[in-house]
Protein backbone atom coordinates (compact mmCIF):
# COMPACT_ATOMS: atom_id res chain seq x y z
CA UNK A 1 0.00 0.00 0.00
CA UNK A 2 1.34 3.42 -0.86
CA UNK A 3 1.80 6.04 1.85
CA UNK A 4 -1.26 8.27 1.67
CA UNK A 5 -0.72 11.90 0.84
CA UNK A 6 -2.25 14.50 3.19
CA UNK A 7 -5.77 15.59 2.32
CA UNK A 8 -6.58 19.27 1.66
CA UNK A 9 -7.98 19.69 5.19
CA UNK A 10 -4.84 18.24 6.76
CA UNK A 11 -6.29 14.83 7.71
CA UNK A 12 -4.59 11.75 6.23
CA UNK A 13 -6.37 9.58 3.73
CA UNK A 14 -7.61 6.44 5.50
CA UNK A 15 -7.01 4.02 2.66
CA UNK A 16 -5.09 4.16 -0.55
CA UNK A 17 -4.31 1.08 -2.60
CA UNK A 18 -2.73 1.11 -6.00
CA UNK A 19 -1.06 -1.27 -8.38
CA UNK A 20 0.92 0.90 -10.74
CA UNK A 21 0.30 0.49 -14.43
CA UNK A 22 0.16 3.17 -17.10
CA UNK A 23 -2.71 2.98 -19.55
CA UNK A 24 -3.66 4.48 -22.85
CA UNK A 25 -6.32 6.48 -20.98
CA UNK A 26 -7.34 7.11 -17.39
CA UNK A 27 -10.58 7.67 -15.55
CA UNK A 28 -11.68 8.22 -11.97
CA UNK A 29 -14.83 6.53 -10.70
CA UNK A 30 -16.27 8.58 -7.83
CA UNK A 31 -18.59 7.09 -5.21
CA UNK A 32 -20.11 9.27 -2.47
CA UNK A 33 -21.43 7.28 0.47
CA UNK A 34 -23.28 7.90 3.71
CA UNK A 35 -24.07 5.03 6.08
CA UNK A 36 -24.89 2.42 3.45
CA UNK A 37 -22.18 -0.19 4.09
CA UNK A 38 -23.93 -3.20 2.55
CA UNK A 39 -25.00 -1.32 -0.55
CA UNK A 40 -21.54 0.24 -0.94
CA UNK A 41 -20.03 -3.23 -0.84
CA UNK A 42 -22.32 -4.29 -3.69
CA UNK A 43 -21.39 -1.16 -5.66
CA UNK A 44 -17.68 -1.92 -5.31
CA UNK A 45 -18.19 -5.56 -6.27
CA UNK A 46 -20.02 -4.36 -9.38
CA UNK A 47 -17.09 -2.10 -10.22
CA UNK A 48 -14.56 -4.91 -9.79
CA UNK A 49 -16.57 -6.95 -12.31
CA UNK A 50 -16.18 -4.37 -15.11
CA UNK A 51 -15.05 -5.67 -18.51
CA UNK A 52 -13.63 -4.22 -21.71
CA UNK A 53 -11.20 -1.77 -20.09
CA UNK A 54 -7.89 -3.04 -21.42
CA UNK A 55 -5.40 -0.17 -21.48
CA UNK A 56 -7.53 2.04 -19.24
CA UNK A 57 -6.10 3.15 -15.89
CA UNK A 58 -9.01 3.25 -13.42
CA UNK A 59 -8.96 4.88 -9.99
CA UNK A 60 -11.94 4.44 -7.67
CA UNK A 61 -12.40 7.22 -5.11
CA UNK A 62 -14.83 6.57 -2.24
CA UNK A 63 -15.78 9.72 -0.35
CA UNK A 64 -17.42 8.96 2.99
CA UNK A 65 -19.68 11.81 4.11
CA UNK A 66 -19.92 10.33 7.60
CA UNK A 67 -17.45 12.00 9.96
CA UNK A 68 -17.34 8.71 11.91
CA UNK A 69 -15.85 6.96 8.86
CA UNK A 70 -18.49 4.24 8.93
CA UNK A 71 -17.56 3.00 5.44
CA UNK A 72 -13.90 2.44 6.28
CA UNK A 73 -14.21 -1.28 7.03
CA UNK A 74 -16.02 -1.91 3.75
CA UNK A 75 -13.33 -0.18 1.71
CA UNK A 76 -10.46 -1.75 3.65
CA UNK A 77 -11.85 -5.19 2.83
CA UNK A 78 -12.30 -4.35 -0.85
CA UNK A 79 -9.75 -5.80 -3.26
CA UNK A 80 -9.69 -3.92 -6.58
CA UNK A 81 -8.57 -5.80 -9.67
CA UNK A 82 -5.05 -5.13 -10.89
CA UNK A 83 -4.08 -2.54 -12.06
CA UNK A 84 -6.96 -0.51 -10.59
CA UNK A 85 -6.40 1.93 -7.74
CA UNK A 86 -8.70 2.44 -4.74
CA UNK A 87 -8.71 5.51 -2.51
CA UNK A 88 -10.91 6.26 0.49
CA UNK A 89 -11.28 9.63 2.19
CA UNK A 90 -13.68 11.20 4.66
CA UNK A 91 -15.44 14.48 3.89
CA UNK A 92 -16.64 15.71 7.30
CA UNK A 93 -18.73 18.60 5.98
CA UNK A 94 -22.27 17.25 5.65
CA UNK A 95 -24.18 17.39 2.38
CA UNK A 96 -23.99 15.58 -0.92
CA UNK A 97 -22.63 18.66 -2.71
CA UNK A 98 -19.67 18.79 -0.31
CA UNK A 99 -19.01 15.09 -0.88
CA UNK A 100 -19.15 15.46 -4.65
CA UNK A 101 -16.84 18.45 -4.59
CA UNK A 102 -14.41 16.38 -2.55
CA UNK A 103 -14.54 13.79 -5.33
CA UNK A 104 -13.56 16.48 -7.82
CA UNK A 105 -10.63 17.55 -5.65
CA UNK A 106 -9.42 13.98 -5.19
CA UNK A 107 -9.67 13.04 -8.87
CA UNK A 108 -6.48 13.51 -10.88
CA UNK A 109 -7.88 12.58 -14.28
CA UNK A 110 -9.56 14.43 -17.13
CA UNK A 111 -12.50 12.00 -17.07
CA UNK A 112 -14.60 11.43 -13.94
CA UNK A 113 -17.48 8.96 -13.66
CA UNK A 114 -20.03 9.20 -10.87
CA UNK A 115 -22.10 6.33 -9.51
CA UNK A 116 -24.25 6.30 -6.37
CA UNK A 117 -23.61 4.05 -3.38
CA UNK A 118 -26.98 2.30 -3.80
CA UNK A 119 -26.32 1.32 -7.41
CA UNK A 120 -24.71 -1.71 -9.03
CA UNK A 121 -23.28 -1.26 -12.54
CA UNK A 122 -23.63 -3.82 -15.29
CA UNK A 123 -20.26 -5.35 -16.32
CA UNK A 124 -19.91 -3.16 -19.44
CA UNK A 125 -21.09 0.07 -17.75
CA UNK A 126 -17.81 1.98 -17.68
CA UNK A 127 -16.62 0.73 -21.07
CA UNK A 128 -19.91 1.86 -22.63
CA UNK A 129 -19.58 5.36 -21.14
CA UNK A 130 -15.98 5.68 -22.36
CA UNK A 131 -16.85 4.38 -25.81
CA UNK A 132 -19.74 6.83 -26.17
CA UNK A 133 -17.54 9.70 -24.99
CA UNK A 134 -14.88 8.77 -27.54
CA UNK A 135 -17.35 8.56 -30.43
CA UNK A 136 -19.32 11.72 -29.63
CA UNK A 137 -16.72 14.01 -28.01
CA UNK A 138 -19.40 14.85 -25.45
CA UNK A 139 -18.62 16.86 -22.35
CA UNK A 140 -20.87 14.53 -20.33
CA UNK A 141 -22.31 11.09 -21.07
CA UNK A 142 -25.31 9.91 -19.05
CA UNK A 143 -26.40 6.31 -18.62
CA UNK A 144 -29.59 4.55 -17.64
CA UNK A 145 -30.66 4.04 -14.03
CA UNK A 146 -32.93 1.00 -13.67
CA UNK A 147 -34.74 0.39 -10.35
CA UNK A 148 -34.11 -2.84 -8.47
CA UNK A 149 -36.84 -3.78 -6.01
CA UNK A 150 -36.59 -6.13 -3.04
CA UNK A 151 -39.99 -7.56 -4.00
CA UNK A 152 -42.90 -6.83 -6.32
CA UNK A 153 -43.55 -3.04 -6.46
CA UNK A 154 -46.93 -1.77 -5.25
CA UNK A 155 -49.82 -2.05 -7.68
CA UNK A 156 -50.48 1.68 -7.39
CA UNK A 157 -46.97 2.38 -8.74
CA UNK A 158 -48.05 1.00 -12.13
CA UNK A 159 -45.77 -2.00 -11.63
CA UNK A 160 -42.88 0.28 -10.69
CA UNK A 161 -43.28 2.74 -13.56
CA UNK A 162 -43.59 5.68 -11.14
CA UNK A 163 -40.09 4.89 -9.86
CA UNK A 164 -38.53 4.58 -13.34
CA UNK A 165 -36.36 7.28 -14.89
CA UNK A 166 -36.67 8.19 -18.60
CA UNK A 167 -34.33 6.60 -21.15
CA UNK A 168 -33.19 7.80 -24.59
CA UNK A 169 -31.48 6.30 -27.65
CA UNK A 170 -27.71 6.12 -27.44
CA UNK A 171 -26.05 9.17 -28.96
CA UNK A 172 -29.03 11.44 -28.32
CA UNK A 173 -28.20 14.96 -27.22
CA UNK A 174 -30.13 15.58 -24.00
CA UNK A 175 -30.92 18.73 -22.08
CA UNK A 176 -29.93 19.58 -18.54
CA UNK A 177 -33.38 18.48 -17.35
CA UNK A 178 -32.38 14.84 -18.01
CA UNK A 179 -28.98 15.18 -16.34
CA UNK A 180 -27.86 13.68 -13.03
CA UNK A 181 -24.78 12.32 -11.28
CA UNK A 182 -26.38 8.94 -10.57
CA UNK A 183 -24.72 7.60 -13.72
CA UNK A 184 -22.48 9.95 -15.67
CA UNK A 185 -19.05 10.35 -17.21
CA UNK A 186 -17.98 13.99 -17.31
CA UNK A 187 -14.93 15.97 -18.34
CA UNK A 188 -12.87 18.68 -16.68
CA UNK A 189 -13.93 20.93 -19.54
CA UNK A 190 -17.56 20.61 -18.48
CA UNK A 191 -16.61 21.54 -14.93
CA UNK A 192 -14.82 24.63 -16.20
CA UNK A 193 -17.89 25.63 -18.20
CA UNK A 194 -20.09 25.12 -15.13
CA UNK A 195 -17.95 27.18 -12.78
CA UNK A 196 -15.74 24.44 -11.38
CA UNK A 197 -17.82 22.82 -8.64
CA UNK A 198 -21.21 21.75 -7.32
CA UNK A 199 -23.19 24.51 -5.62
CA UNK A 200 -23.10 23.75 -1.90
CA UNK A 201 -26.20 25.86 -1.24
CA UNK A 202 -28.02 22.70 -2.41
CA UNK A 203 -26.11 20.43 -0.04
CA UNK A 204 -29.11 19.44 2.07
CA UNK A 205 -31.81 19.46 -0.62
CA UNK A 206 -30.16 17.83 -3.62
CA UNK A 207 -30.38 19.34 -7.08
CA UNK A 208 -26.81 20.59 -7.14
CA UNK A 209 -26.00 18.18 -9.97
CA UNK A 210 -28.89 19.43 -12.13
CA UNK A 211 -27.74 23.01 -11.57
CA UNK A 212 -24.17 22.12 -12.54
CA UNK A 213 -25.34 20.64 -15.85
CA UNK A 214 -27.68 23.59 -16.47
CA UNK A 215 -24.78 26.00 -16.14
CA UNK A 216 -22.57 23.82 -18.33
CA UNK A 217 -25.19 23.50 -21.07
CA UNK A 218 -25.82 27.26 -21.06
CA UNK A 219 -22.06 27.71 -21.54
CA UNK A 220 -21.98 25.36 -24.54
CA UNK A 221 -21.43 21.89 -23.08
CA UNK A 222 -22.56 18.89 -25.10
CA UNK A 223 -24.62 16.39 -23.08
CA UNK A 224 -25.17 12.94 -24.61
CA UNK A 225 -27.06 9.80 -23.61
CA UNK A 226 -25.67 6.24 -23.62
CA UNK A 227 -28.47 3.75 -23.04
CA UNK A 228 -26.13 0.75 -22.85
CA UNK A 229 -24.39 2.16 -19.75
CA UNK A 230 -26.76 0.71 -17.18
CA UNK A 231 -26.71 0.78 -13.40
CA UNK A 232 -29.30 -0.84 -11.14
CA UNK A 233 -30.53 1.33 -8.26
CA UNK A 234 -31.68 -0.44 -5.10
CA UNK A 235 -35.08 0.81 -3.95
CA UNK A 236 -35.76 -0.55 -0.46
CA UNK A 237 -39.27 -1.14 0.84
CA UNK A 238 -39.17 2.15 2.77
CA UNK A 239 -39.10 4.04 -0.53
CA UNK A 240 -41.97 2.12 -2.08
CA UNK A 241 -44.53 4.19 -0.23
CA UNK A 242 -46.81 6.93 -1.43
CA UNK A 243 -45.60 9.31 1.28
CA UNK A 244 -41.99 8.98 0.07
CA UNK A 245 -43.04 9.51 -3.55
CA UNK A 246 -45.02 12.65 -2.66
CA UNK A 247 -42.17 14.07 -0.57
CA UNK A 248 -39.79 13.51 -3.47
CA UNK A 249 -42.18 15.26 -5.89
CA UNK A 250 -42.66 18.17 -3.48
CA UNK A 251 -38.92 18.61 -3.00
CA UNK A 252 -38.40 18.18 -6.74
CA UNK A 253 -40.83 21.02 -7.43
CA UNK A 254 -38.96 23.27 -5.02
CA UNK A 255 -35.58 22.41 -6.50
CA UNK A 256 -36.86 22.90 -10.06
CA UNK A 257 -37.69 26.54 -9.32
CA UNK A 258 -34.60 27.14 -7.17
CA UNK A 259 -32.38 25.86 -9.98
CA UNK A 260 -34.11 27.98 -12.62
CA UNK A 261 -33.78 31.03 -10.36
CA UNK A 262 -29.99 30.76 -10.41
CA UNK A 263 -29.97 31.85 -14.05
CA UNK A 264 -33.35 33.66 -14.17
CA UNK A 265 -33.88 35.50 -10.86
CA UNK A 266 -37.33 36.76 -11.82
CA UNK A 267 -38.95 33.32 -12.08
CA UNK A 268 -40.09 33.06 -8.45
CA UNK A 269 -43.54 34.59 -8.85
CA UNK A 270 -44.38 33.16 -12.30
CA UNK A 271 -43.32 29.69 -11.23
CA UNK A 272 -45.26 29.95 -7.95
CA UNK A 273 -48.39 30.91 -9.90
CA UNK A 274 -47.81 28.09 -12.36
CA UNK A 275 -47.33 25.68 -9.47
CA UNK A 276 -50.56 26.82 -7.85
CA UNK A 277 -52.50 26.39 -11.09
CA UNK A 278 -50.97 22.94 -11.62
CA UNK A 279 -51.74 21.82 -8.06
CA UNK A 280 -55.35 23.01 -8.36
CA UNK A 281 -55.90 21.39 -11.76
CA UNK A 282 -54.54 18.00 -10.79
CA UNK A 283 -56.29 18.08 -7.42
CA UNK A 284 -59.59 18.47 -9.29
CA UNK A 285 -58.65 15.47 -11.43
CA UNK A 286 -57.87 13.23 -8.46
CA UNK A 287 -61.35 11.82 -7.97
CA UNK A 288 -62.01 11.10 -11.67
CA UNK A 289 -58.54 9.54 -11.86
CA UNK A 290 -59.34 7.27 -8.93
CA UNK A 291 -62.29 5.94 -10.88
CA UNK A 292 -59.86 4.91 -13.63
CA UNK A 293 -57.21 3.25 -11.43
CA UNK A 294 -55.19 3.79 -8.29
CA UNK A 295 -52.07 4.22 -10.40
CA UNK A 296 -53.66 7.04 -12.39
CA UNK A 297 -54.76 8.75 -9.16
CA UNK A 298 -51.28 8.46 -7.68
CA UNK A 299 -49.81 10.05 -10.79
CA UNK A 300 -52.16 13.01 -10.33
CA UNK A 301 -51.28 13.24 -6.63
CA UNK A 302 -47.58 13.36 -7.53
CA UNK A 303 -48.31 16.27 -9.87
CA UNK A 304 -50.20 18.06 -7.09
CA UNK A 305 -47.20 17.64 -4.78
CA UNK A 306 -44.87 18.98 -7.47
CA UNK A 307 -47.08 22.02 -7.97
CA UNK A 308 -47.16 22.71 -4.24
CA UNK A 309 -43.38 22.44 -4.21
CA UNK A 310 -43.10 25.09 -6.91
CA UNK A 311 -45.45 27.34 -4.93
CA UNK A 312 -43.24 27.11 -1.85
CA UNK A 313 -39.84 27.27 -3.57
CA UNK A 314 -39.07 30.87 -2.56
CA UNK A 315 -39.59 30.08 1.13
CA UNK A 316 -37.58 26.87 0.81
CA UNK A 317 -34.69 28.78 -0.73
CA UNK A 318 -34.70 31.36 2.07
CA UNK A 319 -34.91 28.61 4.69
CA UNK A 320 -31.97 26.78 3.11
CA UNK A 321 -29.89 29.96 3.15
CA UNK A 322 -30.29 30.34 6.89
CA UNK A 323 -30.24 26.71 8.00
CA UNK A 324 -27.36 24.59 9.16
CA UNK A 325 -26.20 22.16 6.50
CA UNK A 326 -27.34 18.60 7.13
CA UNK A 327 -27.00 15.33 5.31
CA UNK A 328 -29.14 14.70 2.26
CA UNK A 329 -30.30 11.18 1.49
CA UNK A 330 -32.37 10.97 -1.70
Amino acid sequence: MNSPAPEPDGAPALVERAVAGPGDASVTVAVCTFRRPQELQQTLQGLWAQRGLTGIAVTVVVVDNDSQASARAVVESALPPSPWSLRYVVEPRPGVASARNRCLREAQTELIAFIDDDEVPEPTWLAALLRCHSSTAADAVFGSVVPRFDGPPPVWSMNGALFTKPRYPTGSVVGWEAAYTANVLLTRHLLELAGGAFDERFAASGGEDTLLFLRAERAGAKLVWCDEAVVHEHLPTARLRLAWLLRRAFKGGQNWVRIRAQTSPHVWLPMALRGAASALLFALLLLPALLVSRGTAVRQAVRVAGGLGKMSAWWADRAAAGAAVRHYVG
